[in-house]
């Protein structure tokens, strides 16, 4: 719980990129005229995004909000901290061969932000977003189609000090990362999984953490090996981490007060397809 925590308070890259797909995309989303639509959020977390981001956008007469995440402790302290008749949250495992019977064509709207670049076998994601949708449902997603944080992940699980603790490392890489063409390959996929594909488009993007620490607190929180890590070494595993931000040029130093911040360009993906009626 801790940790959900602590990723509702230091996940502002996550905040800001879903804060931005929805105020230039949420337009795209076809309501139903009588209202009372079903809503699924994928990869809600701690239910912050859910709750604080998404929700404001929704018509007034929406019918359900359910948020899932893998984690049993995120969806725990979202059912703990945001309570409503209209929201729920559940766990579930977008990856996994079967969904659960009763979200079978259950929703009008799907909704993921930052979650589809951690699940490795993107077809049965895809797949499993449109049997939960209704016929004439829609999507809107947004993931990292590549990002420097992925190297720094490859690169200290190749590290003897690390490497028991990261050897599942490729697991949480986007499978775009090293793509020439990533959203020609998503579209491609999107199709041929069955959807109808408005906006498939990869965004480039820059995020400025203003200083060392504040970039050591995301770590923290957002890190799926942080704490895997003993305790008394976690604070040499962020210097590791820190040196190898370095060494991949991320770091500005201002050269009034001497301030390092660190300007993170990244790709983010942007879609919105539909299921056919």
């Amino acid at each position: 719980m801790n940790q959900a925590f602590l990723y509702s308070k230091y996940n502002g890259l996550q905040k800001n990129d879903a804060t931005f797909v929805l105020k230039n995309y949420f337009r795209l989303v076809q309501w139903k005229k009588d209202g009372n639509d079903a809503i699924l959020d994928i990869g809600c977390g701690a239910g912050d995004v859910t709750n604080d981001l998404l929700l404001p956008f929704l018509p007034k007469n929406f019918g359900k909000l359910v948020g899932v995440d893998l984690s049993e402790d995120m969806v725990e302290f979202a059912r703990t901290r945001y309570k409503s008749s209209k929201i729920s949250f559940e766990q579930m495992n977008i990856e996994a061969e079967d969904i659960p019977v009763d979200f079978e064509e259950a929703f009008d709207h799907v909704f993921s932000f930052y979650c589809l670049h951690w699940i490795q076998d993107q077809r049965k994601a895809l797949s499993n977003i449109l049997k939960m949708l209704r016929p004439g449902g829609d999507m809107l997603l947004t993931f990292l189609a590549s990002n420097p944080i992925f190297e720094i992940y490859e690169s200290l699980s190749k590290s003897g000090r690390w490497e028991s603790y990261m050897e599942n490392f490729k697991n949480y890489v986007s499978p775009y990362q090293y793509s020439s063409n990533p959203d020609k390959e998503l579209k491609e996929l999107l199709e041929e999984v069955g959807f109808q594909t408005q906006v498939c488009k990869v965004e480039e993007r820059i995020y400025v953490y203003p200083n060392a620490a504040v970039l050591k607190k995301s770590v923290t929180a957002v890190s799926p090996f942080y704490n895997k890590i003993p305790e008394n070494l976690q604070a040499d595993y962020l210097s590791d981490y820190m040196t190898e931000v370095k060494r991949l040029n991320l770091v500005e130093t201002k050269d009034n007060n001497n301030e390092q911040r660190i300007n993170v360009p990244y790709k983010l993906f942007i879609v919105y397809a539909s299921k056919s009626l």
